[in-house]
This record gives C-alpha cells, sequence and structure tokens, in this order.
C-alpha cells in the first residue's frame, strides 16, 4: 500500500498543491504554522474521510473558498492501482470516487487505503477522557473490518433511540413499551462489538508492550487491558450479564435519560510498571506509551490488510528525550511508507539517508535544497 502522488485545492491553507511522493520516508521541514500538519491531516482524510485532529469538514475549507478537493493516486492494500477523490462543499456536503466511480457509503473506503498518524495529540489516549480511548479502538478496527464499522453505526443509532425513549418515559412515568424494544438490539449489537474490542486489545497489548520496551530500552512495562462498563465472567456469558447490568442500572437511566451501560462507555486501563498512567507519568511517559499503542495499531492493520498502513508522524520530535526518539526512527523503515513532519533539519539527525525532504512555507511545498 502507498500513495504515490496527492493533490490538494482550498484545503486548509493550501490554495493549490500537487505533490509526487516518495514510495518510502517523506520529510517534511518548516517552522510552526506553515502546514506540515494539514499535510498529513490531508493524507488521513484520503484514507478514512474525515480529520485526524477532530475537526468539522467545513472547517477544513481554506478561509473564502466553498469548497475544498483531496485527491491521491496509488495502490491499494489489495495491490490495485487506485484512485482516491474526496470533494467537500458547504452546500452539497461530501463526495468520495474512488477510480472516478462514487461511493454511496464512507464505509466503502476503509480498507482501501489505511493510515495511522502519530501526533502530539496521542497524550490524549493517556491523559484524555475514555471517549479518546474508544474512538483509537474504534478507527483501528473499522479500517479493516467493514461489519465492525457497520455494528457501530448502527448500535449508535440504537443508544440515541433509546435514550429518545428515555425523555419519553421521563414526561409519561409507566410507559415502558417505547423504551423495552430497544433493549434487545442494544445488547445484541453492543455484545458484538465488545467482543471484537477485546479480541483486537489482546492483539494489541503483546505489540504495544514489546514496541514500548524497544524504545523505553526494557526501563519500563506497558500493560494494556479492555476495561467494560459492567462486569462479566466470561466473553462468552456477555449478552446476560449486559441485560444483567441494563435492569440494575434502570432506575439511574430514567432519571438521567441515558444509556449508562454498553461499550460506549467502556475504556482501556493503561499502566506503567502496574501503576495508572492516566493517574501518574512524565509527558515523556504518556507520549511513549501513546506512541506504542499507535505503532501497534500499524502491526495489526498491516496484518489485517496483508499490507502495512500509511503511517504519519507528525512532530515526533517533541516530548520524547533524543535517546527514545533514536531508538524510535530505527524502527521505521520497517512500517512501509511514511510521512513525517519536524521544524528543524537537525531533528532528522543521521536519519538522513533514504528519505526525501521538503519544504513547507506558508502553503507551498518545495524540495528541499
Amino acid at each position: 500500500m502507498h500513495l504515490q502522488g496527492l493533490s490538494l485545492s482550498h484545503f486548509r491553507n493550501y490554495a493549490s498543491l500537487s505533490l509526487a511522493c516518495d514510495l518510502q520516508t517523506n520529510v517534511f521541514i518548516g517552522s510552526n504554522g506553515q502546514g506540515k500538519t494539514n499535510l498529513l491531516e490531508a493524507v488521513y482524510y484520503l484514507c478514512v474521510a474525515r480529520s485526524c485532529r477532530e475537526a468539522q469538514d467545513r472547517d477544513l475549507v481554506r478561509m473564502g473558498a466553498d469548497h475544498f478537493l483531496i485527491q491521491g493516486q496509488g495502490r491499494s492494500a489489495e495491490g490495485r492501482e487506485v484512485e482516491v477523490q474526496i470533494r467537500y462543499a458547504r452546500p452539497t456536503g461530501k463526495k468520495v470516487f474512488v477510480n472516478e466511480s462514487p461511493r454511496r457509503n464512507l464505509s466503502d473506503l476503509y480498507g482501501i487505503l489505511a493510515a495511522v498518524v502519530i501526533s502530539p495529540d496521542d497524550r490524549r489516549l493517556v491523559q484524555g477522557s475514555p471517549g479518546s480511548r474508544r474512538r483509537f479502538l474504534d478507527i483501528a478496527i473499522s479500517q479493516s473490518n467493514a461489519a465492525y464499522l457497520s455494528a457501530l453505526q448502527e448500535y449508535r443509532r440504537v443508544v440515541r433511540q433509546r435514550n429518545e425513549a428515555l425523555r419519553a418515559y421521563q414526561e409519561r412515568p409507566g410507559k415502558t413499551e417505547g423504551l423495552e424494544v430497544w433493549n434487545a438490539p442494544l445488547v445484541a449489537l453492543g455484545s458484538r462489538i465488545m467482543r471484537k474490542r477485546v479480541e483486537v486489545v489482546e492483539d494489541l497489548k503483546e505489540e504495544a508492550s514489546r514496541i514500548h520496551a524497544a524504545v523505553s530500552d526494557d526501563n519500563e512495562c506497558l500493560e494494556i487491558d479492555y476495561a467494560p462498563s459492567f462486569e462479566y465472567e466470561a466473553l462468552a456469558d456477555v449478552e446476560q450479564a449486559f441485560e444483567e447490568a441494563l435492569d440494575r442500572a434502570a432506575p439511574r437511566e430514567r432519571v438521567r435519560c441515558m444509556t449508562e451501560v454498553g461499550p460506549h462507555r467502556d475504556d482501556l486501563s493503561i499502566r506503567m510498571n502496574g501503576v495508572s498512567l492516566q493517574a501518574f507519568g512524565s509527558q515523556g511517559q504518556h507520549k511513549t506509551a501513546a506512541t506504542a499503542l499507535k505503532l501497534a495499531e500499524a502491526r495489526f492493520l498491516w496484518h489485517r490488510l496483508q499490507a502495512p498502513p500509511l503511517l504519519l508522524l507528525d512532530d515526533i520530535f517533541a516530548e520524547i528525550d533524543a535517546a527514545r526518539t533514536g531508538r524510535l526512527m530505527e524502527m521505521v523503515p520497517a512500517y512501509g511508507q511514511t510521512f513525517i513532519t519536524t521544524a528543524k533539519e537537525s531533528d532528522i539527525g543521521d536519519y538522513r539517508r533514504g528519505i526525501t525532504r521538503f519544504r513547507v512555507h506558508g502553503g507551498a511545498v518545495t524540495p528541499y535544497d
């Protein structure tokens, strides 16, 4: 899987851009605010039709324009030549084309190209809310499993409908028919999602621990586990445990008008040497743990898609000491095509050989002399 060419029109601070990509390592060098991260965001958007920075589509349109266009040519996970084009216009919304053929559902795009982005924002994986960690899991799985994405979308719809039924119950106490009809699909879909997440976390935890040990020079032990919103003895019994948890939560839910148990309330437990990283740990430890998780995601996608995803490294030299950065950079060539941003050429250090460098300034990208 690789991206040979990238074209942008009215995306973020790029009025127009046409870029030929190195099939191995691309490094974009420039001071802050020039558009380096915007480039990686465009590559990521080309893979999943959403911003890696959780920005709304309307906020990606260049100031003064009413639309943006992202287009890329390359080779898909299946080894086929592919052209992906995504257009967004404020009046008409988003449209996706693969080899000039329109895709009705955005989920049809997933798995053609895949990407993993590592950025300073990854601290939220450790320091942020459970929603950040659920989002990480859901995107990792969805990029390689269309059935999971469909189940997740339907589950979210069921949660919204059930919450509406809870609000209706509060207005008309005693009338539970509209509420109970949503319990069965909530349990069925939620249990499928939880089983898949647990399966994937088991894959990720071993790889993340191995990567983390290599980056930290075996000085720290990273531990990761799935943390459900209700207890169960075995995955085979999760439906029954889910139903019982709903029964116990019913009084609270009817007061708060919110569905309080299910995979939309689950979390990841992240520990370092047996101690919760959410509560303790330095900025560098948080960043190293998040980076190990993201590289484990890349390995997971590589295994599932039988091709390495695009690896997008945004300002990885910040907040990690030189020794850890060096060990991380030594791993990069093993991950397929890579896109890296940095503020200074000196950050690259001894890793300049075998890479293509670009200068980024004011929304323009030129070869680095």
